[in-house]
């Protein structure tokens, strides 16, 4: 003593084990999804749709041409061209789309907000209704007041005056929204007082597409009770933010017919980086920053 040869041996073989336990635990305690093959080996019952690119200008977070190519742009028209193959404009005039995701901060609201402004830029007549009663955001993307006249006062009476309540885009895109206004004490019983299924029936004789930004669906029960109303669910999910627990909801909310085919998956800042610093899935290397407020 000492043995040098079995010191060496020793301090080699721990040289190799630690960094091998250390990489074991990282990928064991990751439950976070990166990448659209991710969610296909967790073999859902439902598909993937569109992949929106993660971007780096915070500034630039709407599509605000039809002529617009940046990637964002290019990104949602490819949505809604994917769209085109989960709708029938022969069989039904205008499709209610619902957004919705499970837990706050996935970027359904900006993709709600984009999709619509994607559709009407190649022509459609487009209705953004932001149905989120506990925490809306559209305000902030469209630089108005949060206490606007909105869905939560219409819904409080007969909901017959939706078209007063409805916001011109600023850009030169035309599209028309309706904020969720004042957070009402009681927005699930509000979405279920019936009047919320009239001003959509009503709007339905106007509008090419009626799109709904809805609340998560782990978090409140308002989404998945007003689900029958929907043509199209999107189901937003977030790279490297979103948990892959998130994929045994949506199979027990598929296999108890809560939501069916038309429930469809927008994967959103694809390229986020992953566990070690590189960038999943395509190498955009942008920076897309949602606020969760």
């Amino acid at each position: 003593f000492p043995n040098r040869k079995t010191i060496y041996f020793l301090a080699l073989s721990l040289g190799l084990l630690i960094p091998f336990l250390i990489l074991y635990f990282i990928f064991y305690f990751d439950n976070k999804i990166y990448s659209r093959k991710q969610l296909e080996d967790l073999k859902l019952p439902i598909s993937v749709i569109g992949e929106i690119p993660k971007i780096i200008n915070e500034d630039k977070k709407l599509i605000l041409s039809s002529k617009e190519k940046s990637l964002i742009a290019e990104s949602f028209r490819i949505l809604v061209s994917n769209l085109r193959f989960f709708t029938s404009q022969q069989a039904k005039k205008c499709q209610v789309i619902f957004t919705t995701s499970s837990i706050k901060g996935e970027g359904k609201t900006f993709t709600a907000l984009n999709l619509s402004l994607a559709s009407a830029s190649v022509g459609k007549k487009v209705l953004l209704i932001g149905a989120d009663l506990h925490n809306p955001q559209i305000h902030k993307y469209l630089n108005v007041k949060k206490d606007i006249n909105g869905l939560s006062k219409l819904l409080s009476g007969d909901g017959s005056s939706w078209k007063k309540a409805i916001i011109k885009s600023s850009s030169e895109i035309e599209c028309d929204f309706i904020l969720s206004g004042i957070i009402p004490p009681n927005p699930a019983q509000l979405l279920n007082n019936g009047v919320f299924k009239k001003i959509l029936s009503d709007a339905k004789n106007y509008y090419d597409y009626i799109i709904v930004d809805t609340p998560p669906c782990l978090l409140v029960s308002d989404t998945l009770s007003i689900i029958h109303l929907s043509d199209i669910i999107l189901f937003v999910m977030r790279c490297n933010y979103t948990k892959t627990e998130v994929a045994d909801f949506l199979k027990n909310s598929f296999d108890k017919g809560i939501i069916k085919n038309n429930c469809l998956i927008v994967l959103n800042e694809l390229g986020s980086k992953g566990r070690f610093g590189y960038f999943e899935g395509y190498n955009y290397g942008y920076k897309y920053g949602y606020s969760a407020d």
